[in-house]
């Protein structure tokens, strides 16, 4: 493993579990809170790890060299076009009133975990595919 992944390592696995830990934290936090600038401080909590989750991609971006930083936009193109394509079609079909809207906030909670996952499939993917075309 190269020196730019190890250094991705070991800024995105503390981060990744700041996360975890800051979500559990401040959902039960949430239940025992009243007043909108301690909710609103305690729901944004979780969100410096995933700021610190972002700049660890994009310095491994960066970092890499040309062909890893070409899959790297390729899926990642891959990934908003997926993603941004799913989420307005989810979007028609609720205008059409063809499926019972759930709240506002369930459904943007999603594009983030959902645009990083059709990344890391579309990653593996190219992967395969430029591998095995050498």
């Amino acid at each position: 493993m190269r020196a730019v992944h190890k250094r991705y390592l070991r800024e995105f696995f503390p981060a990744m579990f700041a996360y975890v830990l800051l979500i559990l934290l401040s959902v039960s936090w949430l239940k025992t809170l009243e007043g909108t600038v301690a909710r609103t401080v305690v729901t944004l909590l979780p969100t410096i790890p995933v700021a610190f989750v972002i700049r660890a991609m994009v310095r491994v971006i960066r970092d890499q060299d040309e062909f890893e930083r070409r899959i790297d936009l390729e899926a990642l193109a891959v990934a908003g076009g997926i993603g941004s394509f799913g989420f307005f079609t989810f979007g028609m079909l609720l205008n059409a009133k063809v499926l019972a809207a759930p709240p506002a906030e369930a459904v943007a909670i999603w594009v983030m975990p959902v645009m990083m996952f059709v990344f890391g499939m579309a990653k593996c993917a190219f992967r395969l595919y430029y591998h095995r075309a050498r």
